[in-house]
């Protein structure tokens, strides 16, 4: 068997694979009624005021 079909049937292969994981992804729709996640889980924290966690001053 030439190399090049071998070659283009592993391509077909791999391109299958993502292809389904990008169709099995497209069926998730994210949860809207959780309320437990976001910025207000950091509510009773202060601001550090960096990136790094230290204040400009």
């Amino acid at each position: 068997m030439p190399d090049w079909i071998l070659a283009s049937i592993c391509l077909a292969i791999l391109v299958g694979f993502i292809g389904f994981a990008f169709w099995q992804g497209l069926k998730v729709r994210p949860d809207r009624d959780n309320t437990e996640t976001g910025p207000s889980l950091n509510s009773g924290q202060s601001d550090p005021g960096g990136f790094d966690g230290h204040s400009g001053s």
